[in-house]
């Protein structure tokens, strides 16, 4: 299977495939973004501590790091969905600190999110034609009606990514990969200068992340954006970043290329874990062209561990008595019981962490309305990639081959029946995959 990861060369100055020249020695007067010892916190919890960093124009710069690191909170101060506490945020040169998100936008700062947000009911190019009409500018009075000009230029975004033939496809009808590539698509239409993209691969499959890959360096090739991306899958934030900065806690725990990451002590203890040197050895000499399991490992532990199972449904439990509105102490305290159950010291998910907080803030009687939603987003990013990792675990039906997952079905089927260990397969779900196989290739 081609996954677009094959032309990766780790021995570059630059690990960015689609860009050259020598960045080792930009000056601060060259940064298009700086962050000030930004912080952020949630009651007890530190969410983003005293960080700063400064992104140069035109780069691809990665930032990678644990569940509960602080990056996506840090997406929300730079674009002021969050307000910060202490520190700068300095955007082409003006102060854009604590401005209002539609205000940041308009200056040149797009993003998209962990989950996929659209307007379902719509079609696709009038998702991207809102962006359009409310992304460029402030309109206190908005047009009744779109303009040529707008239909034009959402035809174009849609070209950029690929959705031009789904163009008047009802949104709620897409696939993952398909609302990944809307959610650019609308992002790209304000004509930022800086782009965000928080986890863009997340749950999705290797043919599928080789096309946000081309996408990705189109927009930098093409558009000359600045592209600023969160990512697990390290293929994806190796392949594509010229520096790489891992979050941890709040904090920044390193800065610079991604391939000198294997060397730092912290990132392989705190991230990387002791069998990644290995990984990005395969890297460096071309020999593995598909993505491991290993590679996401931390989630595929965090979903597979019963005490993060444990975990999340007592926090999930907390949550719906929140919202009947019949919370007591004694939901909190088995919530906390099960969060000290772990045999693990240094085991801990971002569910977990934000949990823990929740608790101290209540015993202090703090206010808990940040935790509470922190913890709804958490719970539903985790959830969302649960689901995920279930759908690829999992054989199909012949309704879903028309789908783009079809690939991934038949390795998955093709590794199975070779395998030299099938005793934990029933003879009926090794035949429900061979046959399932035999129909695709029917229907190629």
């Amino acid at each position: 299977m081609n996954t677009g990861f094959k032309n990766l060369s780790l021995n570059k100055a630059k690990l960015n495939f689609f860009q050259s020249g020598d960045k080792e020695s930009i000056s601060q007067d060259d940064s298009l973004l700086t962050c000030h010892r930004v912080s952020k916190s949630f009651g007890a919890l530190k969410a983003v501590n005293q960080l700063s960093f400064e992104v140069p124009e035109g780069i691809v710069f990665g930032i990678g790091g644990p569940n509960g690191a602080g990056k996506t909170t840090l997406f929300d101060l730079i674009c002021g969905v969050q307000k910060v506490n202490n520190g700068e945020v300095i955007f082409n040169k003006q102060n854009i600190t604590n401005q209002q998100p539609h205000k940041i936008c308009h200056t040149g700062i797009a993003r998209t999110f962990q989950l996929n947000a659209a307007f379902e009911t719509m079609t696709v190019r009038e998702n991207v034609m809102v962006g359009i009409h409310h992304g460029v500018e402030n309109k206190e009075i908005p047009n009744l009606y779109f303009s040529r000009q707008d239909v034009i230029n959402a035809d174009s975004a849609l070209s950029l990514v690929g959705l031009s033939d789904i163009a008047d496809k009802v949104v709620s009808t897409l696939t993952h990969l398909e609302l990944k590539l809307l959610m650019i698509a609308s992002a790209i239409t304000t004509n930022p200068k800086l782009l965000l993209l928080d986890e863009p691969v997340g749950g999705l499959i290797p043919n599928e992340i080789e096309k946000i890959e081309k996408v990705v360096a189109r927009l930098v090739k093409e558009k000359g954006l600045t592209i600023i991306l969160i990512e697990h899958v390290m293929r994806f934030l190796v392949g594509l970043s010229d520096e790489v900065m891992i979050m941890n806690h709040g904090e920044k725990l390193y800065q610079g290329q991604a391939e000198e990451m294997i060397n730092d002590k912290k990132v392989i203890e705190v991230y990387l874990g002791e069998g990644t040197s290995a990984n990005f050895q395969k890297l460096k000499k071309k020999k593995d062209n598909i993505l491991d399991e290993d590679e996401n490992l931390s989630l595929v532990e965090e979903i597979k561990d019963e005490w993060s199972k444990d975990v999340e449904i007592a926090a999930k439990s907390l949550m719906t008595q929140k919202k009947i509105g019949k919370i007591y102490p004694i939901d909190f305290l088995k919530l906390s019981k099960i969060i000290d159950r772990k045999t693990d010291t240094n085991k801990s998910t971002k569910i977990a962490r934000i949990a823990e907080s929740l608790i101290k803030a209540h015993n202090n009687s703090e206010d808990l309305s940040q935790l509470f939603e922190m913890l709804s987003r958490a719970i539903s990013e985790t959830s969302s990639l649960r689901s995920s990792y279930k759908k690829i675990k999992k054989p199909i039906s012949d309704e879903d081959n028309s789908n783009n997952r079809s690939k991934l079905i038949e390795e998955a089927a093709l590794k199975l029946i070779h395998s030299k260990d099938n005793k934990k397969d029933t003879e009926k779900d090794m035949e429900f995959l061979k046959q399932a196989l035999i129909w695709e290739k029917k229907n190629d």
